[in-house]
């Protein structure tokens, strides 16, 4: 893998993570009974910003970032972040 692939990697790494750090916020406000939006918006920035949540969002992610560092090859790397991406779910009409 060269490093502008490499780099490249790392910011789609970094895109999918903040996204999935997103989703959870989302889902704990959305969980939470009829909060006005105001409020929620104001409830999921808290979270967002929230250094222990980030934290435990980034561990998930920690093992994939080191992969891609320690890789030459990119088959390998994307082979490896594409296994634990989630799949998409069914769309529900």
């Amino acid at each position: 893998m060269t490093d502008a692939e490499q780099k490249r990697m790392l910011r789609f790494l970094q895109t999918v993570e903040c996204l999935f750090s997103e989703n959870i916020a989302l889902k704990a406000v959305l969980r939470s009974h009829r909060v006005p939006m105001p409020v929620w918006l104001k409830e999921c920035d808290k979270l967002m910003n929230d250094p222990e949540h980030s934290s435990r969002v980034h561990v998930k992610f920690q093992h994939l970032y080191d992969e891609i560092e320690k890789t030459r090859d990119e088959s390998k790397a994307v082979a490896a972040l594409l296994q634990v991406l989630p799949k998409p779910r069914k769309q529900w009409n």
